[in-house]
């Protein structure tokens, strides 16, 4: 995890207005990855009638897709470097940090839904 915490320090120094911008489209953007979820997604989760804890799973992940889709630009930077020093695939590599994103930020997300709600 070494490698992945160094290349990340890196880009970020040297692209940090790729932070800045997906912050702000994420505090300008909020109504979007948060709305979108709870009232579309749960309008329609709740018509099917399935278990609670399973409709509060699909949103969070949900929300967690959306969320990191502010994040693509950064991970893929991150991507084509880790491809390049472990000789591995920047497809798979990009896949890789992408899922583990949603996967972190899907499980923030939770704990924080099932605290609020």
């Amino acid at each position: 995890m070494g490698v992945y915490s160094k290349v990340y320090s890196s880009v970020l120094r040297k692209n940090f207005m790729l932070l800045i911008i997906a912050s702000f489209l994420l505090i300008v953007m909020f109504a979007f990855w948060i709305g979108v979820p709870f009232f579309v997604l749960g309008n329609f989760l709740f018509d099917l009638n399935i278990p609670n804890y399973l409709k509060l799973f699909f949103i969070t992940v949900f929300v967690g897709m959306l969320f990191t889709s502010f994040f693509i630009p950064i991970n893929w930077k991150v991507a084509y470097e880790i491809g390049g020093i472990k000789q591995q695939s920047k497809v798979k590599v990009f896949s890789y940090l992408q899922a583990l994103f949603i996967l972190i930020s899907s499980s923030i997300f939770y704990l924080l839904f099932s605290i609020l709600l």
